[in-house]
């Protein structure tokens, strides 16, 4: 695995969602980062978020899966709720596509799912094939 592909991925991952929106600040930033990342590496992962992205992620923070999953929800229903002011939402850009937040939160797989998309298509735009590091 060489260490400049991977900081690329960790790059991308984290343009995408200070684009979007996410803030360090927030307790569900790395929980999302790391999500985004394990679904990336491997796209069956999103089929079973409990069992192969919260269970993971949960072992190396030394915490439980409904902790991950509960900081992931609030950190995007915080991000959700600063973009739709008076039930309309906002449009932003993020890595060369645009996102409108709708009047529904998203949950934490769409959210997953969406930027994990976003990754890939970037790192096709950015012709860096950062899936071979991995």
């Amino acid at each position: 695995m060489s260490a400049g592909k991977l900081s690329s991925l960790d790059a991308i991952i984290t343009k995408a969602m200070l684009q979007m929106g996410f803030s360090p600040a927030n307790n569900g930033y790395y929980f999302l980062r790391d999500s985004i990342k394990l679904a990336y590496i491997d796209p069956e992962a999103a089929t079973l978020i409990t069992k192969l992205i919260y269970a993971p992620i949960a072992k190396s923070y030394d915490t439980t899966s409904e902790n991950i999953e509960k900081s992931i929800r609030l950190c995007v229903k915080k991000v959700w709720e600063a973009n739709t002011k008076n039930g309309t939402g906002k449009t932003v850009a993020v890595l060369n596509n645009s996102y409108t937040f709708t009047e529904h939160r998203p949950e934490n797989k769409e959210i997953i799912n969406l930027l994990c998309s976003f990754v890939k298509q970037a790192a096709d735009i950015f012709d860096a094939d950062i899936s071979d590091s991995i």
